[in-house]
Order: structure tokens, then sequence, then C-alpha cells
């Protein structure tokens, strides 16, 4: 299942990614599950697993945003 990760503070880093406030969407291989476990266990992010259909709705909010 894909995650969506949010820093608390702009660039923020764990595991070798500079985080942003904007939430990112990662593919569910992305990270190993040592990764993911950290990524979940660290407080200064927000660590979300979220669905196909989240991912579609965000995608098509984006592109009406562009509009």
């Amino acid at each position: 299942m894909p995650i969506r990760i949010a820093s608390i503070k702009e660039g923020f880093r764990r595991c070798g990614i500079a985080h942003s406030r904007e939430p990112k969407i990662y593919a569910d291989d992305h990270f190993s599950k040592e990764e993911l476990r950290i990524l979940q266990a660290e407080p200064m992010l927000k660590v979300e697993k979220i669905s196909a259909q989240e991912i579609k709705k965000a995608e098509g909010s984006k592109l009406k945003a562009e509009r």
C-alpha cells in the first residue's frame, strides 16, 4: 500500500530524504520494512498508508488546481 509522508518541519531529514511539509506519496516498495518502521516511529513526520482511490482523488484535485 502506498504511503504519504509530510514533515512538521520543512526539510527534516530521515532515511536519506529531506521531507517537506507538503505531503508526498511514495510507492509501497520505495522504503524497506526497516526504513518504514523508522519513518513511522519518527514524531517529526506524519506517515499514512493510503489507498489507490486516495491517490486518484489527490491527483484529480491537483489537476483542477492547476487549471
